[in-house]
Parts: structure tokens; C-alpha cells; sequence
């Protein structure tokens, strides 16, 4: 099919609902170069999340973020996630996709094979939105990582969530905690790859703290988490390398 064809209707479109920036709302496209390019090389961000503090001694789940999660960013976020625009899915898979590439030089060291799992969004999220939009992150990050030479494959399977849980956003620090507890379930599987976890954005870590104490419980090594946007945080470095996981 022509795509000449559809542009006279695509500019009748911009006369009703302007074509607009998802991050700033520069008029006339639908990403601009200025928020494109605050989606960068990945940067150490667990510092900023206290709900990943363990316990134990260990250090906290080691996440890399490609942005800060403040102006701009921030709106694009939620214009992605919950404002439907599903123009944006390309220019943030292609960022993620650059991602994978980058971190595929500390992965290498640890193992040559990885499963890229996405969080599951609620039921009532999945519904409203009609998609999982963080699928899409998870396949264009295992991309990237193929493309650098760790056998990555994503995974939406591995986790989902119980029904009656509520959505995440909205909630403080405590209740995020508790409304995640017992809220996900890791399918049964005797797979001994480790895990690469992909979401969105990291605030309090009650999230990925969840995810990674059920994909723990079901045995799987969790190497680290992969977000779209964190906190705003000093950018940490990407020298730290993933934790060893067992049989590599």
C-alpha cells in the first residue's frame, strides 16, 4: 500500500488534533530531537530507590536507567503509558535497543545467555490501555543485546500479577509496598537462565523489589533491571558489573 496515499489525511488529522512532542509539545512531531536525546546511555540508578535496600548485607538489585524521571521525560512517560500515545513506540524501543547494545559488555562477563522479563501491568492497567506497553520495551532491549552477542530472550510469560491488585501510580512509598505483597506469580519452570527485568521507571523500588523476591522464590537469578526513566539522581557509572549467578 502507497503511504502517499494516506498523507493527505494524516495532515486533515494535524488540523483537528495537532501533532504534538510527547515530552515538551513542540508542534509537528511526534518525539522532538531535544527529548530524544535525554533518553541516553544507561546510568546506575538503584541508589535513588530505598524499597531495594536488602536486609541481608547484599547490595540492592543493580538497575540501569536511561533517563531521569523528572520534566519533559516525565511527560513522556505518562503520554506513553497512559495518555495512548503509541506513536512514541519506535523512538523508545530504538532507545532501549541502543541500551541493550551498551550493556551487553558488562553481561557478556557474567553469562552468554539471558531472559529479558517485562513487569507485568495490572489487569485493569492492561485493559484500559489495551496493551502492555512495557512488552515492547522488553523485546527491543533483548534486540540490542543479541545484536552485541548475549543470547537474550524476552519473556512475558515468567510473572503476572493476581487479580484485584491496584496500579501503582498514585501510591506512596508504604502503600506501594503492601499493595505489591503477594501480588505476582512467577510461572513454575525448571529454566536455570538468569533473568534481565525491564520496566518503566523506578521511584520507591517497592516494584522490582516485588518482582525480584518472586522470581527469587521461584529460582531464578535476577542479574539486574533495565528502566526507561528513575528518580532524578546524580548519574552513577556503568564500571559496576552484574552480579555473578550461578552455572556461568
Amino acid at each position: 500500500m502507497d503511504p502517499a496515499r494516506w498523507r493527505p489525511l494524516a495532515r486533515l488529522g494535524d488540523l483537528v488534533v495537532p501533532l504534538a512532542c510527547a515530552g515538551c509539545g513542540a508542534r509537528g512531531v511526534v518525539l522532538c530531537p531535544g527529548c530524544r536525546a535525554l533518553l541516553g546511555d544507561p546510568w546506575r540508578c538503584e541508589r535513588g530507590a530505598p524499597r531495594l535496600d536488602r536486609t541481608d548485607g547484599l547490595p540492592p538489585l543493580p538497575v540501569w536507567a536511561l533517563a531521569a524521571l523528572r520534566g519533559p521525560v516525565h511527560g513522556l512517560v505518562v503520554a506513553w503509558k497512559d495518555g495512548g500515545r503509541r506513536d512514541v513506540d519506535a523512538a523508545l524501543a530504538a532507545s532501549m535497543l541502543a541500551a541493550g547494545e551498551t550493556l551487553a559488555v558488562a553481561l557478556r562477563e557474567v553469562t552468554c545467555r539471558v531472559d529479558v522479563v517485562p513487569v507485568p501491568s495490572s489487569p485493569r492497567s492492561t485493559l484500559r490501555r489495551g496493551c502492555v506497553p512495557v512488552v515492547g520495551l522488553a523485546a527491543a532491549l533483548s534486540a540490542g543485546l543479541r545484536a552485541s552477542g548475549v543470547g537474550a530472550r524476552p519473556d512475558a510469560r515468567v510473572l503476572r500479577r493476581r487479580l484485584g491488585v491496584r496500579d501503582q501510580a498514585g501510591l506512596g512509598r508504604d502503600a506501594r509496598g503492601h499493595n505489591l505483597a503477594g501480588a505476582l506469580v512467577a510461572r513454575p519452570t525448571e529454566s536455570d537462565v538468569p533473568v534481565l527485568v525491564v520496566d518503566d521507571v523506578l521511584t520507591t523500588g517497592a516494584t522490582l523489589a516485588a518482582v525480584h523476591d518472586t522470581l527469587a522464590r521461584a529460582g531464578r537469578s535476577v542479574l539486574g533491571a533495565v528502566v526507561l526513566a528513575a528518580t532524578p539522581l546524580a548519574p552513577g557509572t556503568l564500571a559496576p558489573a552484574f552480579p555473578s549467578c550461578p552455572g556461568t
